[in-house]
């Protein structure tokens, strides 16, 4: 699908019936959900291919409201960046320095990630991205975790 003036990836999903983890899991080239251009050319991924839970008509579902305040930071800087090329009619870059820009990015990749995670085959084998998340965990927020596996079994 190619990205007409006007369109977000939010109201593509929405219009799809699929989340925005799985727009953005469908698309790698993307690397923040704020900047698309018209013109670029997107994946839309068949409805339930990208795991269970990816089919909704709230494009936001499984979003936090940090994860929401992340894209809404990026996104309202960008309109300010806007007003003021508009004022002075020169091209001002986008600042990729700015903190929304970053929260915003490293959001977009979190989200592809937990689309991958979901719909990838569950086996006893640890990946090397699930080794990488038990390693950061804390020894508190670890022996946490292990305390909760118990329960379960």
């Amino acid at each position: 699908m190619k990205i007409k003036s006007g369109d977000t990836l939010s109201q593509i999903a929405k219009s799809k019936g699929i989340t925005l983890k799985a727009l953005l899991a469908a698309n790698p080239s993307i690397k923040n959900a704020n900047q698309i251009r018209v013109g670029q050319t997107i994946t839309i991924p068949p409805k339930g291919s990208m795991g269970k839970g990816n089919v909704s008509s709230n494009p936001y579902k499984g979003m936090t409201r940090n994860e929401m305040a992340a894209l809404a930071s990026d996104t309202k800087e960008n309109r300010a960046r806007l007003a003021k090329q508009k004022q002075t009619g020169k091209t001002i870059p986008r600042n990729k320095n700015s903190a929304g820009n970053k929260a915003a990015t490293a959001l977009t990749d979190k989200l592809r990630r937990d689309v991958k995670d979901r719909a990838a085959p569950t086996s006893a084998v640890e990946t090397p991205a699930s080794q990488k998340r038990r390693q950061i965990l804390s020894p508190a927020a670890q022996a946490l975790k292990e305390k909760m596996k118990k329960k379960k079994k």
